[in-house]
Parts: structure tokens; sequence; C-alpha cells
């Protein structure tokens, strides 16, 4: 997940250099996201047949070679747009096809569970330290060399995972065939799967919203307000809101356990919602107020991040997990790829001169992360 928010971080950078408009910059930070709601539901479908070690491993090549394209081939436009959609293809590979490699070595529900929200702690850590990353080695560096150093990082990864990354420890007795693993008509059929997706939908939407815009914002906050100096800058800023999930998400699962996934689902859509619409106008009162604030709007955001998708390993159609993690993850990040989107053609819309253009994008966030809260609370369990 270190390439993640490489793009997203140093979005202004890129505006100015390859002269995107906000609707171009919107569209490649979100195009990885295309790329990934594209391939992740054949991808996470094929491990209901095959080892989903494998299907791991094909996708972190794709992130290793994208990774390195971006670093040495990327000069504007079109060919970041076509290289990140690849990355996204090999991010499709590798996140619930390893959640599933994961989970089908442990039999017991509740470990499940805890392992599935620690496997999401992981990505929530590895988003937050591709922002750091970009923002701490791009000034010294250059864009190119930090990217560079990113692609290392993942040839890591992938070297990693060859030695150390278990074969599943048992076939199906009847696996299902090829035809059976792309029928999707039975998770459709499943109302209580289907909350947890289309709830998943609207989580991403508004997750990479706020995060590939917050930068942008924040800067935005930084150069028309006194009393900035002593304060991390705006990429520093950001990385901490990121850091600031992690605990979030661990508490989310906490709370799942105590007072089960439906309450917690539901109370956090409201409360990530009113921060997200609050947000721009906090941020009136100045940097220091929109930096302390952007960590609560993250926080809440990320409460039902684990839940949401531990509720759907937990209400898969027998034999059918893979297949409800393809379209669990190619709705959600549906969302990912439409939010970041619809965020900058909202600004392109109404302009980014002041609090009132600034908060009808991220109302954009705000009500997109609301569509899951009625099929959650008459479907879900």
């Amino acid at each position: 997940m270190l390439g993640a928010n490489g793009f997203t971080t140093l979005l202004p950078m890129f505006q100015i250099e390859w002269g995107l408009s906000n609707t171009q910059a919107g569209l490649v930070a979100g195009c990885q996201y295309f790329g990934f709601m594209l391939t992740v539901p054949v991808l996470s479908a094929l491990t209901d047949r095959f080892d989903a070690r494998r299907v791991v491993l094909c996708g972190l090549g794709v992130v290793v070679a994208t990774s390195y394209l971006f670093a040495f081939v990327a000069d504007g436009f079109w060919s970041a747009l076509i290289i990140r959609s690849l990355y996204g293809t090999g991010f499709a590979a590798t996140y619930m096809p390893g959640l599933r490699a994961l989970t089908d070595q442990i039999d017991d529900p509740a470990m499940k569970a805890r392992a599935t929200t620690w496997y999401l702690v992981a990505f929530s850590t590895g988003v937050a330290l591709s922002i750091l990353i970009a923002g701490q080695l791009a000034p010294p560096l250059g864009w190119r060399g930090s990217f560079g150093i990113v692609a290392a990082l993942a040839t890591v990864a992938f070297a990693l995972n060859i030695f150390y990354l278990p074969r599943r420890r048992a076939a199906p007795a009847q696996p299902p065939t090829l035809r059976e693993v792309f029928d999707f008509r039975p998770v459709l059929r499943h109302r209580p799967a289907m909350a947890y997706v289309v709830g998943q939908c609207g989580h991403t939407w508004e997750m990479f919203a706020i995060v590939s815009w917050t930068v942008a914002f924040l800067m935005y906050v930084s150069d028309r307000a006194a009393g900035t100096s002593g304060w991390p800058r705006p990429t520093e800023i950001a990385t901490l809101a990121a850091f600031a999930g992690i605990p979030a998400s661990l508490i989310g699962g906490g709370l799942a356990a105590s007072f089960g996934r439906r309450k917690v689902i539901l109370t956090a859509m409201v409360a990530s919602c009113g921060a997200i619409l609050a947000f721009p106008w906090v941020a009136d009162f100045g940097y220091p107020a929109a930096a302390m604030f952007v960590m609560v709007v993250m926080m809440l955001i990320y409460v039902d991040s684990p839940v949401l998708t531990a509720g759907l390993v937990a209400n898969a159609p027998e034999g059918r997990a893979g297949a409800a993690m393809g379209l669990h993850t190619f709705l959600g990040f549906c969302g990912g790829f439409l939010g970041p989107l619809a965020f900058g053609a909202m600004l392109d819309t109404v302009g980014r001169e002041s609090t009132m253009d600034w908060s009808m994008a991220f109302a954009t966030a705000a009500v997109a992360g609301m569509i899951g809260w009625l099929p959650m609370l008459r479907w879900g369990r």
C-alpha cells in the first residue's frame, strides 16, 4: 500500500507541473480505483476455485511493475492515467485475495474477525505511510525519486510474500466451476451480505474523497490564514490524520464485538457525515483548527472500515466467499473512483475561493457516505 497515495499527496505539485485541471487531477487520483473495480470481481471470485496465494503473487508483480513505470516513465495526464489504472489492477489482486489467503488459515469465527481487523489496520498503516513517504521524500529527491523508493519497497513486499505467504491448507472437495465462480447472483440475492456491500460503497466514496483532497484543502487554509508557523505542513497533517484512522479501526472492531456490527456502523455513518459537513466551516477558525479537526474526521471515517469488511466475511453465502468479497470491493471501489472525481468536478463547477465552495465539494463525500444507512438498518446482521 506504500504507493497508494503518492499522487494525491503531491497533487498540487502535479497540477502545476503537468497543467492539470481539478477534474483531471481528481480523475488520476481516482483511476487506480477504476482499474481496481473493473478487475476485483474476477480476481476475488477466482479464489473460490484457486489458491488465493497465486492471485496475490500475480497482483504484487503488477504493483511492482507499475510503481517503477510511474517513477521513471509518467510525464503527463494520459501516461499517469494509464499507469495508475494498471496499478489498481495489481491492488485488486492483493487486497481481498490477500484477506482470503489469511482467513483460509483460520477456523475460529472470533479469531477470523480479529484477523480481519488487523489486516485492515495493516492496510490503513500502508495508506498513512504512503502519504508520509511522498511528503517527506519528494522535496529532497523529487517526485520521481520518492516513487522510485516506493517501487523498491514494493519489490521487497513481493519477495516477502513469495517466501512467507502460506498455501491454503486444503482445496475444496468440490471446487465450483468457472461458470459458478463468476455467477454473482447468489450474493446479490443475499440481503445481509448486500447491506455490507452497499455500506462499503458509500464508506469508500467518502474515505478516498477526503484522503485525496485533504492536502489541497489544508494548503488552501494555510495560504489564507495567519498563525501557521510552528504547525506541521499539510502533507504531515494528512499523514497524522491517516495514522489516526488506525486506532479508530481497532476501536471500531472492539465496539462491534461489544455492541454488534449493525449499531456501530449506523452510528459511525451519521457521525462521519456530520463531521465532513462541518470540516470546511471549522477551518474558518484557522489552520490549527483545521489541522486538529481533520484528525477527528479521519477517525470517524475509519471506525466502521474493518466492521464492514468483517461483516461481509461473516455473512457471505456458503461457498461463495470469494464472489462476495469481489462484489464488496467492486462496488466499494466504484465509490473510491467516483469520490475524488466528484469532489474535483464540484470544485471546477463552483470554484475553490471560499468556504462555501469547499463545503459543497465536501458535501459530495458526506452524502455518499450515507447511502448504506438504510440497507444496513433493514438487512444488516
